[in-house]
């Protein structure tokens, strides 16, 4: 958000913002994107952006979170088990449900040369360094050119009134289900949102997975007991 507003304060070329939304499940309109985050983006920032002369399209994948998890193995020493939770630190979700579509969306500029404005603040060099271009699409940095800091970044957005809620508690933004969540923040969205919580103990029951590893070889079971003795601590200094 905080390039968007630096490139219409700098007059840098904008032609159009791109959302992808990823999907927890697309049959029940259930979101991969955090509750709070997600209405803030249709109901606050894409009004915001559009009146003030910013075009914003929305991209979804065809597929989400549950038809990845309930895929069939078709080979190898897992043929015939359900694939399950996503493995942390080689997200196919992040692939398939968020840079895909993104990717598609370019093809209707074959041909053309695409500059792609990327959200990475100047402290943040081991992600600047990854920054690449990939074919005709050129990658850059605008917080990086304009020597803001992820602090700055923020600043930039209260200015707007265009700072998602989501940050207002949390430590991150990022898909619910993320297995990189911390446990604290992942003990404040089952507070705040059990019945989603719930969703993931469903799936964890699941007969035949290949893995019930959801965290980083722990269970969804093990990191709830988790979750549960952060929360009633906090019940606990409440009552004193």
């Amino acid at each position: 958000m905080a390039t968007i507003l630096l490139a219409l304060e700098n007059n840098e070329p904008l032609d159009r913002v791109v959302f992808a939304e990823v999907m927890f499940d697309h049959e029940r309109g259930i979101s991969g994107e955090i509750p709070e985050h997600i209405e803030w983006i249709y109901s606050t920032a894409i009004p915001k952006l559009e009146s003030m002369g910013v075009k914003v399209d929305v991209v979804k994948a065809k597929k989400d979170y549950v038809s990845f998890f309930a895929n069939a193995v078709g080979g190898g020493r897992h043929k015939g088990k359900i694939y399950g939770f996503p493995i942390g630190g080689m997200c196919v979700i992040n692939r398939e449900c968020k840079i895909l579509p993104i990717h598609q969306y370019y093809r209707q500029f074959k041909g053309c040369e695409i500059v792609q404005y990327v959200g990475i603040a100047i402290d943040e060099p081991k992600r600047l360094a990854r920054l690449s271009s990939e074919g005709k699409i050129t990658k850059v940095s605008l917080l990086e050119k304009y020597k803001y800091t992820e602090d700055m970044a923020k600043g930039k957005c209260l200015e707007y009134g265009l700072l998602s809620p989501i940050y207002g508690g949390g430590n991150r933004n990022g898909c619910w289900f993320c297995p990189n969540v911390k446990i604290t923040d992942f003990a404040r969205f089952k507070l705040a949102h059990p019945d989603l919580w719930q969703e993931l103990i469903i799936l964890s029951k699941t007969p035949n997975l290949c893995s019930y590893g959801f965290k980083y070889g722990k269970t969804v079971q093990e990191i709830d007991e988790r979750i549960d003795a952060i929360n009633n601590q906090g019940k606990l200094f409440e009552n004193e």
